[in-house]
């Protein structure tokens, strides 16, 4: 796969296969966080697969990077322009994702959206009731009109995974999501939830 600099994206999709810590400290504006295993299961749902894309990656290894060429091609896309370093990236290029305690998310008042995208089917840990909109994180490029861009959004999953990857996507569309850290975990791990189950 073709080694790029950041200097030579050209409108291509931005797919950021780093850590989601390592994503909400800087990323480029407009990449999709999706790491290798995201990356096979979701990245059909958010991209056409022959438009050009690019990885952003901090795991130079030939295995690692063998293996997301090898998915990429797996899942039909055709289009793969190559890699580029996150080390490479200028700072000045960067931006950081907000991000909300499961603490202070449950001490939050007022008009909200809380995003929760796990599939139904995988839901073992109930999300707090509060303003509650489920979208399945596969589904939110065809789902997202439905999203009000004058409330705060934060986002929901099991373990902040796919909240981030969730977050990343509404960024593109101009939306300013809240990334809530350690997804569902966290929560149900805080006294006020535990008693009051919101």
């Amino acid at each position: 796969m073709q080694k790029l600099n950041y200097s030579s994206l050209n409108g291509q999709h931005i797919i950021d296969t780093r850590s989601q810590h390592s994503f909400q400290a800087g990323h480029i504006v407009g990449a999709l966080n999706l790491n290798l295993a995201n990356f096979k299961k979701y990245a059909i749902n958010y991209f056409p697969t022959n438009e050009p894309m690019v990885f952003v990656t901090d795991d130079k290894s030939s295995q690692h990077l063998d293996d997301l060429q090898l998915s990429a091609k797996e899942l039909g896309f055709t289009e793969l322009s190559g890699y580029i370093l996150f080390e490479e990236i200028p700072n000045s290029e960067l931006r950081q994702s907000d991000t909300i305690s499961a603490k202070d998310f449950l001490d939050l008042e007022g008009d909200y959206t809380l995003l929760d995208v796990r599939n139904p089917s995988e839901i073992t840990r109930i999300a707090p009731k509060n303003n509650l909109k489920s979208i399945p994180f596969e589904d939110l490029p065809t789902s997202h009109q439905s999203l009000n861009n004058s409330k705060h959004i934060y986002t929901l999953c099991g373990s902040g995974n796919r909240g981030t990857a969730a977050a990343s996507y509404l960024e593109t569309l101009g939306f300013q999501p809240i990334i809530i850290e350690g997804g569902m975990k966290a929560i149900q791990d805080e006294d006020k939830y535990k008693a009051t189950g919101k």
